[in-house]
């Protein structure tokens, strides 16, 4: 260390010694003295760094742009891994070919059904179905008060490539006694048994019935879309019978991405009566194109109809329209359309409602001449349903029935046929829940306006209510409960005052709820036993005028599958 400092002082004092040296080898004359005071001047410094300078006396701040950049929250997800599954030829559920159930109760009433079917098949199904509900009841222990309601029907389906061939074969018996008449009115001795018997129908029907149709596999549609041949044949007592025989077709064929419907259908009606033998036939042309996208469907077109009876041909014209819209896809959607149609009223039809109608009276067809209806229909929640709609029709010759007096009982009913509006409002709701609860409620309500203010629609109620409703417990008890409510109905009366003059009179029939509620009990899967109750309020409500119904009643039996 001490060398070290030796040697720098030797560095920094080798150049004076150099100097000095290089001095004193000079001249004299070369050689001066200078004598001053001395004064160390120190150099200005000069710094690096640059001065400030003003230029402005106000300074103007930058606008700063401040962009927040968001921050991804990082999120990791490991999916657990699936065990590995064992496929096994686990049994399809059983079922069984058919059941019986069979019961009895007041009123002298047993009670009968029965079917019979294929199993799982990817050709065929096969089954028939029969029934029989009947009562010998009396009413006031003179009046016959009972009803037969009986028949059997066949089915068969035949799966093809491209299409289904559907079968039918049934027939039907309804029995009932024309009990609407006053015991004051009439009385029956031995020399009037042609008159007890006059108060006894039955209509026997048989029907049969051929359909092919094609599957929709969407893909492009066949040409033979649907083809149909139907026959039937229906007898009352009192030289009543009509036979019926009905041939229609369809075609189908692409324009595009579209898709053209023609249908055609020809339906023969011959009714022979006492009085009379009448032939009536309906031919319809009904050309529609249908267009689908994913959240609407359309289908337009025309239903051209000639209603031909044995004097007289009607042409009519009816507008097919049918369109919705999904405003909530597959939950809510619009829907608006408009339509039309010739209605038959023969003996079988016509016997379907009113069985204490007179059979020997001349009868005309109803046409629909417009329907034109709106509303929403959809499911909000899961297992909810609803569907509220608002219709004005306007119909011709709309049949109703007002008791016949020409014979004095006013027991039958003959019809009368009115050019009818009427504004309809519907509503209907459905919830399922799982396959325990199953609830199903409907309302409508119509405003009639008829052609004049003495013509009232006889026995027909403004409103309507039904509802029905079952509840499955552990697959070992179902409870059932159903309500038929109508409102206040206007049926036709004569009246005579003082002076023997004979007036029309309009009577009103009380509105009506009828509550019906049933038990069934399954003891096993192929044995149980059931109880059902109807009219729970035994009310006495008239069906039709002079026609009351049967107060409470009970049918109780059992059930058997096999």
């Amino acid at each position: 260390m001490k060398n070290l400092w030796q040697y720098l002082v030797l560095v920094m004092l080798f150049p004076a010694i150099s100097l000095a040296q290089e001095t004193d080898n000079l001249p004299d004359s070369l050689r001066f003295t200078i004598t001053k005071d001395y004064r160390p001047v120190a150099r200005d410094a000069r710094k690096i760094l640059p001065q400030p300078e003003v230029k402005h006396d106000t300074a103007a701040l930058k606008e700063v742009d401040y962009t927040v950049i968001p921050k991804t929250k990082e999120l990791t997800y490991e999916a657990e891994p699936l065990q590995a599954a064992q496929l096994s030829n686990e049994p399809l559920a059983k079922l069984y070919n058919g059941f019986v159930k069979a019961g009895f109760g007041n009123y002298t009433m047993p009670f009968f059904e029965a079917s019979f079917g294929s199993l799982r098949s990817k050709k065929y199904q096969a089954g028939f179905f029969a029934r029989y509900h009947a009562s010998f009841a009396k009413l006031n222990k003179v009046r016959e008060f009972g009803f037969t309601d009986a028949g059997i029907r066949g089915f068969g389906k035949y799966f093809m490539k491209d299409h289904v061939l559907k079968g039918a074969l049934e027939y039907d018996v309804d029995e009932n006694y024309y009990y609407g008449w006053d015991l004051n009115d009439v009385t029956f001795d031995n020399a009037s048994a042609v008159a007890k018997d006059s108060l006894h129908q039955v209509f026997h029907h048989v029907g049969l019935d051929l359909d092919l149709t094609a599957m929709d596999k969407g893909k492009k549609p066949h040409i033979l879309n649907e083809a149909g041949l139907r026959y039937s044949y229906t007898r009352g007592n009192f030289q009543g019978q009509e036979h019926y025989a009905a041939l229609s077709t369809g075609v189908a064929f692409r324009i595009k991405k579209e898709t053209m419907f023609i249908r055609t259908a020809f339906d023969y009606w011959n009714l022979e009566q006492a009085s009379r033998q009448t032939n009536n036939l309906v031919w319809g042309l009904q050309p529609t194109f249908r267009a689908e996208r994913e959240r609407w469907a359309i289908d337009l077109g025309v239903d051209f109809s000639l209603d031909v009876n044995d004097t007289t041909t009607k042409v009519l014209l009816f507008p097919i329209l049918d369109f919705h819209y999904f405003l909530v896809k597959d939950m809510l959607r619009f829907y608006i359309g408009a339509k039309g149609g010739v209605t038959r009223n023969g003996l079988r039809s016509i016997s379907q409602v009113n069985p204490y109608f007179h059979t020997d009276q001349e009868l005309s067809n109803t046409w629909e001449r417009l329907n034109v209806y709106a509303g929403f229909k959809g499911s909000i929640i899961k297992g909810l349903g609803f569907d509220v709609s608002i219709a004005e029709v306007i119909n011709g010759q709309q049949m109703f029935f007002v008791n016949d007096t020409s014979r004095g009982l006013g027991h039958r009913f003959i019809t009368e046929y009115h050019d009818t509006r009427i504004t309809w409002l519907k509503g209907a709701m459905s919830y399922q829940w799982k396959n325990k609860l199953e609830v199903v409620a409907e309302a409508e309500y119509r405003w009639f306006v008829m052609p004049t203010d003495s013509i009232k629609p006889w026995h027909e109620s403004p409103f309507r209510f039904t509802f029905s409703g079952n509840y499955n417990l552990k697959d070992k008890f179902i409870f059932k409960a159903a309500i038929s409510a109508y409102g206040p109905r206007v049926a036709r009366d004569f009246t005579t005052d003082s002076l023997g003059v004979t007036s029309m009179t309009p009577v009103t029939l009380k509105g009506y709820a009828d509550a019906s509620i049933g038990v069934e009990y399954r003891y096993k899967k192929w044995l149980g036993a059931f109880v059902d109750f109807r009219n729970i309020a035994a009310l006495r409500y008239d069906i039709w005028k002079q026609y009351q119904s049967q107060r409470f009643s009970f049918i109780a039996g059992l059930h058997f599958s096999f």
